[in-house]
């Protein structure tokens, strides 16, 4: 079975599918970090992102594996090193955005998606999982929160991979990013019609989880 959490970034998704797929006994999937991992691919091969044919071509030998031996968290293994942390980079922070929206991108990524859970029982969080990749999701939930909530976790990110940022950048950054995500042409950051709205605003990770599988439990 699939579970869809979605929402933006720094409402808490990734800790809180985490935690929830560990409570239910489910593997757990972040559909982000597989972008990520591409645009630091990218990034390391200093490829022009806005030449179709530079990408098709990168993405034909890009040579990504996810790791789930991990209890609490998937490896992300670029040709066979971990560079699960080297995602977080503000460099790849800054470029995901516009990596994701390109179609050829997104079409191998959610093929990998798709082989990779399609003989298991998988929480898949990201932003158009629930609308786009797995539409007919039995459980989908769309998470959100204000922008200081989100502003802060975002710079506490940064902090674990050493880099400094000012809070307020970080806010006007994740405005951008959300007038970017929501309003792309190609599978755009959108609450599904039957999801279920979390605002993890005033919440701890623990209120999240909860919250969510109290709604799977009455189902």
């Amino acid at each position: 079975m699939i579970i869809t959490i979605d929402g933006p970034a720094g409402v808490g998704k990734t800790t809180t599918a985490k935690k929830l797929a560990s409570k239910l006994g489910y593997q757990y999937l972040d559909t982000g970090a597989m972008y990520r991992a591409a645009t630091y691919f990218f990034i390391q091969h200093a490829t022009d992102t806005s030449s179709e044919n530079q990408v098709k071509k990168m993405l034909d030998i890009l040579n990504l594996k996810l790791d789930f031996t991990s209890n609490d968290s998937i490896t992300i293994l670029l040709d066979g090193k971990d560079i699960s942390l080297l995602i977080r980079s503000k460099a790849v922070t800054d470029a995901v955005s516009k990596v994701s929206a390109l179609e050829s991108v997104r079409e191998k990524m959610v093929k990998i998606q798709k082989d990779t859970t399609k003989n298991g029982n998988f929480i898949v969080e990201g932003r158009d999982i629930g609308t786009v990749v797995f539409p007919d999701a039995k459980y989908k939930f769309f998470l959100v929160a204000d922008y200081d909530t989100r502003a802060k976790r975002r710079f506490k990110d940064f902090k674990i991979v050493n880099e400094e940022i000012n809070v307020n950048k970080i806010k006007q950054d994740l405005t951008d990013r959300d007038q970017y995500d929501s309003s792309r042409k190609l599978s755009p950051l959108k609450q599904a019609k039957d999801a279920i709205v979390i605002d993890t605003s005033n919440c701890t990770i623990d209120d999240q989880v909860n919250q969510i599988y109290k709604h799977i439990e009455r189902n």
